[in-house]
């Protein structure tokens, strides 16, 4: 079998019942300050499920105005001893007062089928599945990204190296009507006016990244319409490109892009009581899924 049609079989088998199942398990309020238990609740159900795949779990601590936080990182060995690992991860907590469908019920939905497709499955490289805790603003503290930004220094004092980061950042939510796409100002590249495509954003370090992510998708999703977007000077000209757990990555070095639906540029219930399951598009989701499970697959083969 090649290559290109044992990526086609797998991508053939993502599952849209355990989408639905997995988001809707996320879905809920789960402010990491303000609804803290329910928050542990689904780092439950996301380490259990890591562990139904039978993959290596464990829970990095992240503490956080007295209490205690989880990063969830779940890995598969690979077939040959790397420096250099593949990362897909989606940050768990939701922003306050949301249930949190699309940010980020639905990357958290995703990261979970791609770790039980992939962990069926033999890779020359290491991957690493992350559940990212304490990635919205919390009342506190100017910051945010405070769980991806603690993994991050912790890796780099491992010396640990990854040649690929994958960050699930809202990937559910699309509008097909004309005129349903915005983009911030400063965003200088054609794209289509309905709302209906994937956004991979890059940095100069993560432009190669983009394009097999770009590439790849093509050839085995051609149905999902990948828009990859580089932004200047690691996104500071554009804050809202850096509103997730890639930005750190960036910042230490590492090759990072966020693939997602932009969010408040397409997503009316950005942030607010609305932000349902009943909003998302699982179709789309599906596409989103099959698109990363060949991409890590051909790019976790690639030595």
């Amino acid at each position: 079998m090649t290559d290109e049609n044992k990526n086609n079989d797998i991508s053939l088998e993502v599952s849209d019942e355990r989408l639905k199942e997995f988001i809707k398990a996320i879905e809920g309020l789960r402010h990491a300050w303000e609804n803290y238990d329910a928050l542990e609740k689904r780092a439950k159900f996301i380490e259990d499920t890591f562990h139904s795949f039978n993959l290596n779990v464990e829970n990095q601590d992240v503490s956080f105005y007295g209490k205690t936080y989880k990063n969830i990182i779940a890995s598969m060995k690979g077939n040959r001893r790397e420096k250099e690992l593949i990362l897909v991860g989606a940050h768990y907590d939701a922003a306050w007062g949301s249930p949190g469908a699309d940010d980020n019920a639905s990357g958290v939905g995703v990261l979970l089928e791609t770790a039980r497709l992939l962990s069926r499955q033999k890779l020359n490289t290491t991957i690493q599945f992350v559940a990212f805790t304490l990635e919205e603003p919390q009342l506190q503290t100017i910051k945010f990204l405070i769980g991806s930004t603690h993994f991050v220094k912790e890796a780099k004092k491992s010396k640990r190296g990854y040649k690929a980061v994958f960050i699930l950042e809202s990937v559910g939510y699309t509008n097909k009507k004309k005129g349903s796409q915005t983009l911030p100002l400063l965003v200088g590249i054609p794209v289509p006016d309905k709302g209906d495509f994937l956004g991979v954003i890059a940095n100069r370090r993560s432009k190669a990244l983009m394009n097999d992510f770009h590439h790849i998708a093509g050839k085995y999703v051609p149905e999902l319409v990948v828009v990859p977007y580089k932004v200047p000077l690691s996104g500071y000209l554009i804050p809202e490109t850096r509103f997730s757990d890639h930005a750190p990555f960036w910042n230490h070095g590492y090759p990072a892009v966020m693939l997602n639906d932009t969010v408040m540029f397409r997503n009316p219930n950005y942030h607010t009581a609305h932000d349902r399951y009943e909003t998302l598009d699982l179709e789309f989701i599906v596409k989103v899924t099959k698109a990363l499970v060949c991409v890590v697959l051909e790019l976790g083969n690639s030595i």
